[in-house]
């Protein structure tokens, strides 16, 4: 006896045609073409959808976009609550003074450190990750003050460095900014990324040296300005020696991205 072997109908697409073809004979063709618009329709829109949200992976991978504009929400004078709100719960708390506390926070392209006391932010700094081209059109130093040496873009209103085991570096507040009238452009080098050249160092020592000994300055901070691009930059209300224990060390930033 011959066997009868019984076919079953794929799913999903087949039963569309089956209940266009339902359609076709019960209804009449307007309501047809309308049912098929409404389902193609319904296809873009689902590709679209899909589209839309690889894209903004891709955005947030490739692109320094996002993380910029989450920097643009964090201002001096703003809420502390506005650091959490965007960055979410700080990674590292360094320093924390009656009213006041130093709290870092991560983000994919660089690390913020913040000074905030009475529930208000005093000052920030940003230390950018390798590649990241962070927004700095309203600093002193404006859009490429990042990619030049210091002596190219600012000058300096106050000046301090440090030589330690702990980590060397020089910080500045520089003259100008697009919001000078309310709080200060500062910016620096630290080795937290790499370690000074020996050139750098020979300069940074000379600089420290005369600033400790309340010598004439001038010339060894114009040698050194010249030899160093900044690697971090950030906007404050305090006196530069209170952003000190804000700027992020070699052993910090291996603890903080391990």
């Amino acid at each position: 006896m011959q066997k009868e072997f019984i076919q079953k109908p794929q799913e999903g697409a087949a039963d569309d045609q089956d209940i266009l073809g339902t359609l076709k004979q019960k209804a009449p063709n307007s309501l047809v073409s309308i049912v098929v618009l409404i389902i193609a329709v319904s296809q873009f829109n689902d590709a679209i959808d899909m589209g839309s949200k690889g894209w903004d992976l891709f955005i947030s991978n490739f692109s320094d976009r996002p993380s910029n504009d989450r920097l643009s929400k964090v201002y001096v004078r703003a809420s502390s609550g506005v650091l959490d709100e965007t960055f979410g719960s700080p990674v590292y708390k360094k320093q924390s003074e009656g009213e006041t506390e130093i709290k870092y926070y991560k983000d994919g392209k660089f690390i913020l450190s913040a000074i905030t006391s009475n529930g208000t932010v005093d000052a920030f700094l940003v230390f950018p990750q390798p590649g990241f081209e962070a927004n700095t059109k309203e600093h002193a130093g404006g859009e490429s003050y990042l990619d030049n040496n210091f002596s190219g873009t600012t000058n300096p209103m106050t000046a301090m460095s440090n030589i330690a085991r702990s980590g060397n570096y020089y910080l500045e507040e520089a003259e100008g900014g697009r919001y000078e009238m309310l709080y200060s452009s500062v910016g620096g080098y630290s080795e937290y990324l790499s370690p000074l050249s020996n050139i750098q160092l020979q300069k940074l020592a000379k600089f420290n040296d005369q600033l400790m000994m309340e010598e004439d300055t001038t010339q060894s901070i114009t040698a050194l300005r010249a030899q160093i691009k900044p690697n971090f930059y950030g906007y404050s209300t305090v006196d530069i020696a209170e952003l000190e224990p804000a700027i992020l060390t070699r052993l910090e930033y291996e603890l903080l991205t391990k």
